[in-house]
């Protein structure tokens, strides 16, 4: 497999060369109010402790990962609870830490940091447990269960204050120790301090995503995507124009509330001491989220700004062309992307309470 240097990192992956882009785009939307809403409701069994993942089944009912006693629930789309399933624990069909929820074609797989991942069938019956010969940071998947994943760190990488080490990135099966590299790429910046060590905030975090045919890495030094077929082989990267952006106070408040919406109320105190000592980047990272759709597109979302409620995206064919751009909102956090709706995790700014939120997609 051709391996791509740290001097291609630099030049652009000049390796393999960014795709040229000469297609015109059109502009999407998102209805400017969900179709469905999970989590509003005031009784406990039906409110949403910090969500981790959801998916829309076939029947309509929205699967929704959460950080509670029951990883699992299915509700109606009135948010109605259908049923619950993968109590805390350790033993089989148990999840400890659920991070996240993902939906892999006809199987729901609940990726458990404390123990081996959970397959369950779109109806919640638990199939089996599995673990990968190597720990993965980061993991996306597809409906035929493959999996692109990234690595850990290695100790010897850790340093003071702020660093970004680098790590291994594959492609992978369940239960199989056949893993397909893709090479060794920048991770996240993160931040070592008086032997606590943990993503820096607002630092760049890379993705990954798979398709049927493709596997996706942002690094989000810049809006460029690296493309590889499931053999490994590196593909044309893409790419977009994106602008640098300085880092403010405003947007230093919203990450620091954004973490604490994502981990729950009572994680607040240390939340705020941690980002109290750091030093925060000089700029906003280009990007945040990538995903994969119903149809093969590839979503690239630009690192939101806390001057403005929207965030833009940019959405590429499966040809490689830039399809089309589209604002969502900033509190919304992408789980599905359908052929017509958005399904994610949106925080309201003003109360800060999760819920899950279906829009449906306007493609004109």
């Amino acid at each position: 497999m051709r391996m791509l240097s740290p001097q291609s990192l630099v030049l652009g992956f000049a390796l393999v060369g960014p795709l040229v882009l000469s297609a015109q785009t059109t502009s999407w939307h998102v209805a400017a109010t969900p179709s469905v809403r999970i989590g509003t409701a005031a009784k406990a069994e039906l409110s949403l402790a910090a969500p981790a993942g959801a998916t829309r089944l076939p029947n309509g009912n929205i699967v929704v990962g959460d950080l509670a006693d029951f990883a699992i629930r299915e509700f109606t789309p009135s948010g109605a609870l259908v049923k619950r399933y993968a109590r805390k624990g350790q033993g089989p069909g148990e999840v400890g830490y659920l991070a996240p929820l993902l939906r892999c074609g006809s199987a729901l797989v609940a990726n458990d940091i404390t123990g081996p991942l959970s397959v369950f069938t779109l109806d919640g019956t638990f199939q089996r447990g599995f673990r990968f010969p190597t720990p993965t940071y980061r993991i996306a998947c597809n409906a035929a269960m493959r999996f692109v994943a990234m690595g850990w760190a290695s100790d010897r990488d850790m340093k003071a204050g702020a660093y970004r080490p680098k790590v291994r990135y594959w492609i992978a099966r369940a239960d199989t120790s056949v893993e397909v590299p893709l090479g060794t790429f920048p991770a996240g910046d993160r931040w070592r301090e008086d032997g606590g060590d943990g993503p820096l905030p607002l630092g760049r975090e890379p993705r990954v995503a798979l398709s049927a045919s493709r596997a996706y890495v942002a690094l989000a030094d810049r809006l460029e995507v690296l493309v590889f077929d499931l053999s490994g082989k590196a593909m044309p990267s893409l790419t977009a124009p994106a602008t640098r952006v300085r880092v403010t106070k405003a947007d230093v408040e919203a990450e620091r509330e954004r973490e604490v919406a994502k981990l729950g109320e009572r994680a607040r105190t240390v939340i705020e001491r941690s980002f109290a000592t750091m030093t925060m980047p000089e700029f906003l990272p280009a990007t945040r989220d990538l995903l994969v759709d119903a149809t093969g597109h590839v979503w690239v979302q630009h690192f939101p700004s806390a001057s403005s409620t929207t965030v833009r995206w940019t959405v590429f064919a499966p040809a490689g062309n830039v399809r089309a751009t589209i604002a969502m909102p900033v509190a919304l956090e992408v789980y599905e992307i359908g052929a017509d709706y958005v399904l994610g995790r949106y925080i309201d700014p003003e109360e800060q309470v999760p819920e899950v939120r279906l829009y449906r997609l306007e493609k004109r």
